[in-house]
């Protein structure tokens, strides 16, 4: 937990430049930064505000993770 709004994206940052540094694959785009606000989610589920960019981050995440198999020892 950080002091201001901005805290998470800066750690997110952070570990994006590490994981480049380590030559891992990364999501490159869309990015999503969310900040913890009334409403985001609403009765366990995300809210109606964040519901639609949300899924097309998961969306993009999906394929990305389908085209970047695991590799098995």
């Amino acid at each position: 937990m950080s002091i201001g709004a901005i805290g998470t994206a800066v750690a997110q940052a952070h570990l994006r430049s590490v994981l480049s540094f380590l030559a891992m694959p990364e999501l490159g785009q869309p990015e999503l930064y969310i900040q913890w606000k009334d409403g985001l989610v609403e009765q366990g589920q995300i809210g109606a505000a964040s519901r639609e960019l949300v899924q097309k981050f998961v969306d993009a995440f999906v394929a990305w993770v389908r085209q970047h198999p695991g590799r098995s020892s």
